[in-house]
């Protein structure tokens, strides 16, 4: 009976210890990578199309390459397939073998500021100058009573037709204290002036001054839930004057002055960076709209813009209502510690570089 017993077990297949094992690990495994797999990431069309867009050009020429070699001359000889290890890495892990910044963000308190991808580099805009948003209100009073607008304009104004400019403010508590004894400035006068310089430009300006704030503490909600108020207030705009196409929602950073201002023909002036939301489908209309009034600060007031950053990611909105409007931006005006002066002279540019903007697109 044993030497039965023995020759069963030798004719026994080899392969089925490896197999049952298999087996055994196999759902293990697949758990793991649905775990560490960001949450971003499911099987749906558009996180798809998102996960696409990491892989570098260069891996998409070298599979194109395979089939015709005739896509090998369209390649720079710099290129390195590296890149699909850094896609494996971010698709497993959310690291990017080419950003350190990704091996810290979670692991360092408050180094989330860095967060966001800068889409153009203005003068002296790298990781360490990134805008950083207030996360907690301004204990300066935020004037109660809106102003009366911007002036009626004079007969050398020119005719508005309609109201294309939406200024808003989901930070309304932002202010600048400058240090050299001059009263603060809260974000809502800085709409004003704007607003001024558009009209006497022929652009019609809407400028909507509701305190977020307010609402919110009305509400019993925390400050972070402050887009969520600012959006159903431009809704709600947007309804009544179906015209507006251009929302600009306008803040302060927290960025110290010599961050946020620099000389221009002789004259200070508090620095602009646009900020973009990655997080909807249409956030590549209004990258390029800031790309585009970039490149007229560049043209017209080189080194006040700071760039444009993308902004996406657990630690931040990640729409900033922009999703609103193919038009919307975000801009961050000066710092903490800008004065007037220098606010007044770059309102003044940026409502010179939107009107021409608007204009160039009327002409169309």
């Amino acid at each position: 009976m044993a030497t039965i017993l023995l020759h069963k077990k030798k004719q026994t297949p080899f392969w089925l210890v490896p197999a049952y094992a298999c087996l055994v690990v196999m759902p293990l495994w697949t758990a793991g990578f649905l775990t560490v797999m960001p949450f971003s990431y499911h099987f749906t069309s558009e996180s798809m199309s998102r996960a696409a867009a990491e892989i570098p050009a260069a891996s998409f020429y070298e599979l194109l390459h395979i089939e015709n070699h005739a896509f090998r001359s369209v390649m720079e000889p710099e290129q390195s397939t590296i890149g699909w290890v850094d896609a494996a890495f971010q698709s497993a892990a959310g690291i990017s073998l080419r950003d350190p910044r990704t091996f810290l963000g979670k692991e360092l308190p408050g180094f989330s500021i860095y967060d966001g991808q800068i889409l153009i580099a203005g003068e002296g805009t790298d990781y360490t100058t990134m805008p950083v948003e207030s996360n907690e209100p301004d204990d300066l009073p935020v004037p109660q009573a809106p102003d009366a607008g911007p002036n009626e304009p004079d007969t050398d104004t020119p005719a508005i037709e309609e109201k294309e400019v939406l200024l808003y403010f989901t930070h309304t508590s932002e202010s600048f204290t400058p240090k050299n004894g001059q009263d603060p400035v809260n974000i809502t006068e800085v709409g004003t002036m704007i607003a001024e310089n558009l009209e006497s430009k022929g652009i019609g300006v809407s400028i909507n001054k509701t305190n977020i704030g307010a609402l919110l503490n009305k509400k019993g909600k925390k400050y972070s839930a402050s887009y969520e108020e600012s959006r159903a207030v431009v809704a709600a705009v947007q309804k009544g004057e179906p015209t507006l196409s251009y929302l600009v929602d306008i803040h302060r950073d927290s960025q110290g002055k010599s961050i946020t201002t620099t000389e221009i023909n002789g004259q200070m002036m508090a620095k602009t960076v646009f900020v973009v939301g990655g997080e909807h489908p249409g956030y590549e209309e209004n990258a390029r709209f800031a790309s585009a009034l970039h490149k007229l600060f560049e043209q017209y007031y080189p080194g006040l813009s700071r760039g444009v950053i993308v902004k996406s990611g657990s630690q931040t909105n990640g729409k900033f209502n922009q999703d609103l409007s193919n038009r919307a931006m975000l801009i961050e005006m000066g710092g903490i510690e800008n004065t007037r002066e220098e606010l007044e002279r770059s309102a003044a540019a940026f409502a010179d570089v939107l009107a021409r903007f608007v204009k160039s697109e009327q002409n169309e």
